[in-house]
C-alpha cells in the first residue's frame, strides 16, 4: 500500500514537471490512462490518483469523451492551508537559497505599522530566492519582531522550514492575512528573478499571528507571472 502511494506520487511530480517544462503544451492531451499504465508499469487505481492531484491543481482537467486537458503550465500557490515555502513545496526540483540576515535594522513605517510596532522598533530581516529546477521563480524578504529572534545560521540550513523554526522557539502560527496584487519588477527583481526589467509579478503580503495572537511576521513574496497562479476553491457559506 505505502509502495503504491510513493508510485502515485512519483508519477504525479513526473507528469507535473513535463507539464510545467512545457512537454505538454495547453490544450493538449495526457496520455490516455491505459497508455500511462504501460508507461510507468503501475495500475489503473494508481494512474488515476496521481492524474487526480494534477486535477485538483488546475493543471489538467477531465473531459468526458475527450480525455484529460492540459489548463496550465504555471505552478498554483494554495490558499486553503497556511504554510511555510518549504511545507508547501515538498519536491526535489524545489529549492530555497538565503540572499541576505540582518538582525536588527530599524523598522520602516510600513513594517511598523503591519507588525504594530513603534516608530524605529529594530527587527530582523531576511531575503530568500526561491527556485524550481534550478529556474528563479520567486522572491521572499521577511521581517520579524524583536522578542522572536533568528540567526543567518538558521536560516542557512538545508530544507529549513521557517513555521518549523517558530514553533521551536515556542511561537506556534495560528492564523494570517493575505494581501495579494499585480505588481512590475523593478531592477533588482528583474535581475534575481531573471525576468525583463518592468515583468508582470505576483505580489503577496502577509501578516501572520501565533496561538497568543501576537504578530510574529510581515512576509513580502515576488512571484514570476509567468511561473505562478493562484487556484482557490470557494463555498456558499
Amino acid at each position: 500500500m505505502r509502495r503504491n502511494k510513493i508510485k502515485y506520487l512519483q508519477i504525479y511530480e513526473e507528469l507535473k514537471q513535463q507539464i510545467t517544462n512545457g512537454d505538454y503544451p495547453i490544450g493538449d492531451l495526457l496520455p490516455a490512462e491505459p497508455d500511462l499504465q504501460k508507461q510507468f508499469n503501475v495500475s489503473r487505481i494508481t494512474v488515476r490518483h496521481a492524474v487526480q492531484l494534477l486535477v485538483d491543481e488546475g493543471y489538467v482537467q477531465r473531459i468526458h469523451g475527450v480525455g484529460t486537458i492540459v489548463l496550465s503550465q504555471k505552478k498554483s500557490l494554495q490558499l486553503q492551508k497556511l504554510l511555510s515555502f518549504s511545507e508547501e513545496n515538498n519536491e526535489n526540483s524545489l529549492q530555497s537559497s538565503l540572499i541576505s540576515f540582518e538582525e536588527a535594522i530599524p523598522a520602516n513605517s510600513v513594517v511598523c505599522s503591519q507588525l504594530d510596532l513603534p516608530k524605529g522598533t529594530m527587527v530582523s530581516c531576511h531575503e530568500r530566492l526561491r527556485q524550481y529546477n534550478d529556474i528563479p521563480i520567486g522572491f521572499q524578504r521577511v521581517y520579524c519582531p524583536p522578542f522572536l529572534s533568528l540567526s543567518a545560521e538558521e536560516l542557512r540550513a538545508p530544507n529549513v522550514s521557517l513555521y518549523e523554526l517558530f514553533r521551536k522557539k515556542g511561537y506556534e502560527v495560528k492564523k494570517a492575512k493575505e494581501t495579494i496584487e499585480s505588481v512590475v519588477a523593478n531592477e533588482k527583481k528583474a535581475k534575481l528573478l531573471k525576468v525583463p526589467k518592468n515583468s508582470p509579478l505576483l505580489y503577496v503580503q502577509r501578516i501572520t499571528r501565533d496561538q497568543q495572537d501576537r504578530l510574529i511576521e510581515y512576509a513580502e513574496f515576488f512571484y514570476r507571472g509567468d511561473r505562478y497562479r493562484y487556484h482557490v476553491e470557494l463555498q456558499v457559506p
